[in-house]
């Protein structure tokens, strides 16, 4: 597990330091140095507007705590699916390299190499496993018994937004009838 350790420890350094240049007052003296280039880029004014926004949330710290509370939170109920559908297939690790494991998998789920990360998921949890001395049939259907579980658990939600497109609004709609979009008026 050493070079997936570092990898991780990698993500974090890189997390804390674009977390501080993001959020320190103190940099945009440094990061304004870029303006020119991000202009011709066409990149300064969507960049500029993310910055702001991020910025606005900076001055509300309770609210920054409790995101990153539930984020763990959540984060770790999907690692602790992840161990249970290992256990389900007869995986004997304790959750400790789940724990390891699943911020990586989160990440390599971001790459849009294929369908909902199919080939890549399956690719990541046989690397991953099989160095903990488990086989890759094990090691293969813990990762697709964690793809349907997280598929199923998705259901309810395509439900609700299926039923929310379809039925006619109260204003007198057509179902699925695009709404109208507001724009604040200057």
């Amino acid at each position: 597990m050493g070079a997936y350790i570092w990898i991780e420890a990698g993500f974090v350094v890189a997390t804390v330091v674009l977390g501080l240049l993001l959020f320190s007052q103190r940099a945009r003296g440094p990061l304004a140095r870029f303006v020119p280039l991000l202009r011709r880029l066409w990149l300064e004014r969507p960049l500029r507007a993310v910055y702001e926004a991020i910025h606005a949330y900076r001055n509300r710290p309770a609210l920054l705590v409790g995101v990153f509370a539930l984020t763990v939170g959540v984060q770790g109920v999907r690692v602790l699916a992840i161990w249970a559908a290992g256990r389900a297939v007869g995986v004997t690790l304790s959750p400790r390299p789940y724990y390891v494991m699943g911020p990586l998998l989160f990440l390599v789920l971001l790459v849009p190499f294929t369908v909902n990360g199919l080939a890549v998921r399956a690719a990541f949890f046989v690397s991953f496993l099989t160095q903990l001395d488990v086989s890759a049939d094990a090691a293969f259907a813990t990762g697709f018994l964690f793809f349907v579980v997280t598929v199923t658990l998705s259901v309810p939600g395509a439900i609700i937004l299926g039923w929310e497109h379809l039925r006619p609004s109260a204003r007198g709609e057509p179902a699925g009838a695009p709404r109208p979009t507001t724009r604040p008026q200057s």
